[in-house]
């Protein structure tokens, strides 16, 4: 027998059954044309940007001259990026907000609880009772992603 060889899948695999249940999915497939369709965006906003800055830079009585007479009022062409750009930045607070207000779990959740598989630096089999006092890193910055105490977190953030 021999032990280079793999087993030929079967449908039922484990690896298969956990990628259909996983909420990740990888999408390898690409579009046809994908190029010419970039190439297109490409054009069609340095056309954009052009006819913008035109609209916007150059003085009526030109614009006029070369039999260009109905235009929006130039008002528009500053009132339209700043409308995008404070909708922009209203969307990002409110993002910050929502995830601070809504999405974040109280602090008598109970998953804000320490189990045997947390990963805790300078802990030992999920050991929670250290004061900040006795803990050298909790003002450092951390090397890896570890799990806090929400006590020790509690009374670093409320004192």
């Amino acid at each position: 027998m021999n032990i280079f060889l793999s087993p030929s899948p079967t449908p039922e695999s484990s690896e298969d059954t956990l990628a259909r249940q996983s909420d990740v999915t990888v999408a390898t497939n690409i579009t046809s044309y994908a190029e010419y369709k970039g190439f297109f965006v490409y054009v069609l906003t340095s056309i954009t940007l052009t006819v913008w800055a035109a609209w916007s830079l150059i003085p009526d009585e030109m614009l006029n001259a070369v039999s260009i007479s109905y235009y929006p009022d130039k008002y528009w062409s500053m009132a339209i990026p700043s409308y995008f750009l404070m909708a922009m930045l209203f969307t990002y607070v409110a993002h910050v907000l929502w995830n601070t207000e809504i999405e974040t779990i109280p602090l008598d959740d109970v998953r804000n609880f320490v189990d045997e598989n947390a990963v805790l630096a300078g802990y030992a089999g999920g050991d929670c009772d250290a004061t900040e006092a006795s803990i050298p890193w909790v003002w450092k910055y951390s090397s890896g992603v570890r799990d806090l105490p929400i006590g020790l977190v509690n009374e670093v953030l409320y004192g």
